[in-house]
């Protein structure tokens, strides 16, 4: 109990709420605080006997403490008891507040997240599980511990976590956009909704041959599988890579049962997107090589959701690759194998990263449908403070920013951070890619204006949050120096114009270019678009430092790969195109190639985006510079009437609010959407047959 003090400040806080339900509710728990905080028998009584509350009630208690200095590491120890977090992570409207917690104990470096990995793995690792086999004695079969687990899970509604709630929050990267966050719950477990199925997942084993699976080690797997989405959704990739590595070697050693490749596979996608979210790439390859050889194994008695969301996260792993088609080809698998039923999580997920596919092989408009579509059920099933949302608004962002609505990509990133803050706090893994998106937004945004402050203020924050997560050499701490280093030299070049020597600015780009240029060989290899970006990035800089040759040699060798590695037309080879033209026209004073190089880029940027794209300014100037040079004046004026144009066009856009690929505000169900996307692969691929015949005659 409180102390007569405190009782009679509930009291009076009680009468001046007019005694209403919730405020009583909010001062006992208030009060049943104040009785935990301190050294009192009292008081450890009390904290022993808390997990025996319900969870409801349990979850806010928790909540209230990890917001009390004094009480933090008394929670700490409590929620690293497996049994006290595997309670609370069963419980789906906990889930929000349980992230919350996390966030505030890790804000405070109680390193919560390291102290569950430990524990389960010191717990469940195979050794010691062959060591405790030797005890057990327990009959059980399989069958009959999974019914009672699926009993036990549907009275914990799990389900529930998919009606729109906005009071449960609850998440591609690529170097540019940064972050997939793809799917970590199956609502309920893929273990239990495998048990439902009619049939056997494993296509060979009779039921009477099956092996027995006691209820500890069903245990094990569903807080495994649990426990490392839970991490890496919270942001800590590393200790849910522990978790999920120790569960995955767990199955491994298993005999074949009847749920065992829905285990496998489960456990492994899981992995497989932690992983690569934290670009650990080798231990990624590692997983998706087990994933190929269960591949054969799959058929109509695994769980659809669950085939769709592993071939997701394949496309997710080449996406972060850079590895385009393979990426676009895995993220149609996933398409096909999405149903109408599947549920809203995965649905939301299987979209975003169909979208995002499409958006690096410029096919704008199949990501337009899928992005929007993902965009309005994060909406509407999650809520606007939900985790799925704001890793929905992520990848909305991305696309806005790919098809030149990068004042819009702005507002949207804004809003994907300020999901993201309000779930996670500052310093997180996740809160981290939202300020790097923010600034290569703002950064494009800003780049004919010169004014890079908010640019700058994000990438900072960016950099700071990733230098305190990530080892030194990590690529996203890499990636985050790239934008930095964009930034510095464009700050660099506006104080040279007003005649000031900003050297030592340039020297600092240049070595954060150089960083990112070495992981991204040491990593990726020399033919690889992100490389191909870095040598872009450097020649633009030697550039800026007058060093020609070397800029010109940087150009070149990102247009040679990135025409290799994704055809001529692509937008990345227009610019990079455009980038040597300039250094031709204003530096070098090779005109004739300048001009040739010019007319490409404009020809690529005519292709994606149309006669109102941004990037056609700069093409449209320096042709005419060209041309004045040469005394071309027919040629000149044709430009400058073609730039007059394009200036009226653009202006009339951003005035009338036009876009190239406005939302999509219909609501679709998952069968018209997939009716509507392949509907249009056929037709694009009929167009781009044509188009090659022709090219052929």
């Amino acid at each position: 109990m409180a102390n007569n003090n405190q009782l009679m400040n509930i009291i009076a806080s009680a009468h001046a709420n007019n005694n209403s339900p919730k405020s009583l509710y909010d001062l006992s728990l208030k009060a049943s605080i104040c009785s935990l905080d301190g050294n009192t028998v009292r008081a450890l009584d009390r904290i022993s006997r808390l997990p025996e509350l319900p969870r409801n009630l349990l979850i806010d208690v928790y909540e209230m403490m990890s917001q009390q200095d004094s009480l933090q590491d008394t929670l700490l120890e409590e929620l690293s008891r497996l049994e006290v977090f595997a309670r609370l992570v069963r419980h789906s409207p906990a889930r929000s507040k349980l992230l919350g917690i996390l966030a505030a104990l890790m804000a405070s470096k109680k390193m919560l997240s390291s102290r569950l990995s430990e524990a389960y793995v010191g717990r469940y690792n195979t050794k010691q599980t062959e060591d405790v086999e030797e005890q057990e004695q327990s009959q059980d079969s399989l069958d009959e511990r999974a019914k009672k687990l699926v009993q036990e899970y549907s009275q914990l509604q799990i389900p529930d976590e998919d009606v729109a709630s906005t009071s449960n929050s609850a998440s591609g990267r690529s170097m540019a956009s940064q972050t997939m966050s793809p799917n970590h719950e199956l609502e309920l477990s893929v273990i239990t909704t495998a048990m439902d199925q009619p049939g056997s997942a494993m296509p060979d084993a009779a039921d009477d041959d099956l092996e027995e699976l006691n209820g500890e080690e069903l245990q094990a797997i569903d807080l495994g599988l649990r426990l490392g989405s839970f991490l890496s959704e919270a942001g800590w990739m590393q200790e849910s890579i522990s978790v999920l590595t120790c569960l995955n070697e767990r199955l491994k050693r298993l005999p074949p049962h009847k749920y065992w490749l829905v285990m496998r596979l489960d456990c492994l996608q899981r992995l497989l997107y932690a992983e690569s979210a934290h670009c650990n790439f080798k231990l990624a390859q590692r997983t998706y090589n087990d994933l190929m050889e269960l591949k054969s194994s799959i058929n109509d008695r695994v769980p659809a959701d669950l085939v769709a969301i592993t071939y997701t996260q394949i496309s997710a792993m080449f996406f972060a690759r850079n590895e385009y088609n393979n990426s676009h080809m895995w993220s149609l698998h996933a398409m096909r194998r999405l149903k109408h039923s599947a549920t809203p999580r995965i649905a939301i997920d299987v979209l975003r990263q169909a979208a995002k596919a499409c958006v690096v092989k410029r096919d704008f408009a199949r990501a337009n449908l899928l992005i929007c579509q993902a965009v309005r059920r994060a909406r509407e099933h999650f809520g606007r403070r939900h985790q799925k949302y704001g890793d929905t608004l992520l990848d909305y962002g991305f696309f806005l920013l790919n098809v030149d609505s990068v004042f819009q990509s702005v507002n949207v990133y804004k809003e994907a951070l300020g999901v993201r803050r309000g779930i996670f706090g500052n310093m997180n893994f996740h809160v981290a890619i939202a300020h790097e998106d923010l600034s290569y937004a703002y950064y494009v945004h800003e780049y004919s204006t010169g004014e890079f402050s908010c640019a700058q203020d994000h990438v900072d924050k960016a950099v700071s949050i990733m230098k305190k997560l990530v080892p030194s050499n990590h690529l996203m701490l890499a990636s985050a120096k790239r934008v930095k280093a964009l930034l510095l030299e464009e700050i660099a070049l506006d104080k040279m114009a007003d005649g000031i020597d900003e050297e030592d600015l340039l020297l600092q780009s240049e070595e954060l270019h150089n960083f990112a240029l070495f992981l991204s060989l040491e990593v990726f290899g020399e033919v690889n678009v992100q490389t191909a970006k870095h040598y872009g990035n450097l020649g633009r800089l030697y550039q800026t430092m007058n060093r020609f040759e070397e800029a010109e040699r940087m150009h070149q060798k990102a247009i040679k790969i990135k025409t290799d590695l994704l055809g001529p037309f692509d937008y990345e080879v227009g610019l990079s195109t455009g980038h040597l033209a300039s250094l031709y026209n204003y530096q070098m004073k090779k005109y004739r190639e300048a001009e040739k190089l010019y007319l490409r880029s404009i020809d690529i940027s005519l292709r994606l985006f149309g006669l109102a794209y941004s990037g056609l300014e700069y093409d449209y100037l320096g042709l005419c510079h060209v041309y004045e040079t040469l005394h071309d004046f027919e040629k000149y004026l044709q430009y400058a009437h073609t730039l007059e144009n394009w200036q009226m066009l653009r202006g009339q856009n951003i005035t009338q609010n036009k876009f190239s690929y406005p939302a999509i505000e219909q609501d679709y169900s998952i069968d018209e959407v997939k009716n509507k996307f392949f509907d249009s692969c056929g037709r694009s691929n009929d167009s781009n047959s044509a188009a090659q015949m022709t090219e052929a005659k």
